[in-house]
């Protein structure tokens, strides 16, 4: 597969102007954006065009705001795929160059010496949110039990929806955009573990492949609110997962909890399970804090 439908209709990545807030440092031999303090520590993926654009940072500001220790990585080691290969055609192999350069055998690594760095940092709970491809990563990082909740928006897993979620072991959050994949059969999967409760899905199918990363132009109110709503669903599912009690295993045994709703129609609308009405986007606002260091 060379690139998804919903990925190449999306378009370039938009010029943003956006100053970020935060500092850039090294995990390892990672280069990383950080932003934000505190005990909830967040693993951030971008998508394939990596550093190369600024959105990704104001992301990372907006969940600093709300509480969460962030660390952005730089996957691609200041090499993304390039512009002039966008959209990919089948001859410029961009699967085959996901495989080689980011696949989770080395993306593994460098994951956890984010985790490092943010522990040094105080960070004790862990997350991993992705966009696009960067999603991927983060269920392939839900595979260990360092991450009490992963996911991310519109999503790209290439094929690997199914493989991945069988092996995941904590909640996932799924936010698709147009033309994303359904996440029915994932969240069929989810609903019989015992953390299936906690699983967050919500369609954004009046906002195009990247609203949230890359892709998305904020300067546009209506695109601007929905990447702000779905930082906030997001910033509430980290929350709830991190910090509630584990799920008990014998309470999905069976018949299995109410799960999230995974709503289908256009526009965005409530999806949280019946265990946590509200979305508590409190401090999702647009302003942004100081420079933090860790």
């Amino acid at each position: 597969m060379a690139c998804s439908e919903a990925c190449a209709a999306a378009g370039a990545p938009v010029v943003s102007t956006y100053e970020p807030k935060g500092t850039f440092e090294r995990a390892g031999s990672t280069e990383i954006y950080h932003s934000g303090s505190g005990a909830l520590g967040l693993v951030m993926v971008p998508d394939v065009f990596g550093f190369a654009h600024k959105q990704v940072f104001q992301v990372a500001d907006r969940f600093a705001d709300a509480g969460f220790n962030v660390c952005v990585m730089d996957p691609f080691h200041g090499n993304p795929w390039p512009m002039d290969k966008f959209p990919p055609k089948p001859e410029h192999d961009f699967q085959g160059w996901l495989t080689r350069e980011a696949g989770w055998g080395k993306m593994r690594p460098h994951v956890h010496d984010v985790v490092a760095k943010l522990k040094e940092g105080g960070a004790s709970k862990f997350g991993c949110i992705g966009f696009c491809w960067g999603v991927s990563i983060a269920m392939q990082a839900g595979q260990e039990t360092t991450f009490s909740g992963v996911g991310g928006a519109h999503p790209a897993l290439f094929g690997h929806d199914l493989d991945y979620t069988e092996k995941v072991q904590c909640p996932v959050v799924l936010l698709p955009a147009q033309g994303d994949a359904d996440t029915a059969p994932i969240k069929k999967i989810l609903d019989r573990r015992p953390y299936g409760s906690k699983c967050v899905y919500q369609r954004f199918d009046d906002q195009t492949h990247g609203f949230v990363a890359a892709r998305g132009d904020w300067t546009k109110p209506e695109v601007a609110a929905a990447a702000g709503k779905a930082i906030g669903i997001m910033a509430d599912f980290l929350k709830h997962a991190m910090t509630d009690p584990p799920a008990e295993a014998s309470k999905n045994c069976g018949g299995g909890a109410a799960a999230a709703v995974v709503e289908h129609g256009h526009g965005h609308h409530g999806t949280r399970n019946a265990n946590h009405p509200g979305h508590g986007h409190h401090g999702i606002g647009h302003g942004v804090g100081h420079k933090r260091n860790i």
